[in-house]
C-alpha cells in the first residue's frame, strides 16, 4: 500500500483518485468501485478516465504494473 500512495503522490492524484487506482490496481471492476464506494458507474468511469490521462498508462494492467513494480 506504501507504493501505491507514493505513486498516487508523486502523480498528484485526489485522494478520491487515489482511492479509486487503488481498487483498479487491486484488478476491481467499476461496477464493483461503484458499489463498494456507493458511486454511479459513470462517476468511477470519470475518475478512472483522469487517472489513466496522469498515470499516462492505457490499461487496467499498466496500472497493476505501475502500482506494483
Amino acid at each position: 500500500k506504501a507504493k501505491c500512495l507514493s505513486v498516487a503522490q508523486t502523480y498528484q492524484l485526489s485522494p478520491r483518485e487515489t482511492e479509486i487506482a487503488l481498487l483498479i490496481a487491486q484488478g476491481r471492476s467499476k461496477a464493483y468501485i461503484a458499489d463498494a464506494l456507493c458511486l454511479s458507474e459513470n462517476t468511477v468511469r470519470t475518475h478512472a478516465k483522469n487517472i489513466y490521462a496522469k498515470l499516462g498508462v492505457h490499461s487496467k494492467q499498466e496500472i497493476i504494473d505501475l502500482f506494483t513494480a
